[in-house]
């Protein structure tokens, strides 16, 4: 079993194996390794994705709003974000 990344960084990892991802699509792709977690939770997903947009490592590339009104941001990473992942992603995690 691998050993769990610290949920930013696996969140960035999730974005490099799709082309865009919002933040209910980000936490359905990571439940069976981090819904058991107090971390687990839209807002904290939220905050994950805009602290990564803000450091430059992703990207917004569609917004739209969900039928509850709601702003419906999907992100994808970007080249300084795959610098990130070569330079520090465990073996384990590269395919």
């Amino acid at each position: 079993m691998q050993n769990l990344l610290p949920l930013r960084f696996r969140l960035l990892h999730f974005l490099s194996t799709v082309d865009k991802a919002n933040v209910d699509q980000l936490m359905d792709g990571l439940r069976a390794e981090y819904g058991n977690e107090s971390q687990f939770t839209k807002a904290k997903f939220k905050n994950h994705a805009l602290s990564m947009k803000a450091n430059a490592v992703i990207d917004e590339v569609e917004l739209g709003v969900t039928p509850d009104g709601e702003l419906d941001v999907y992100y994808c990473i970007n080249d300084e974000g795959r610098k990130l992942l070569a330079s520090y992603l465990p073996e384990e995690y590269k395919s």
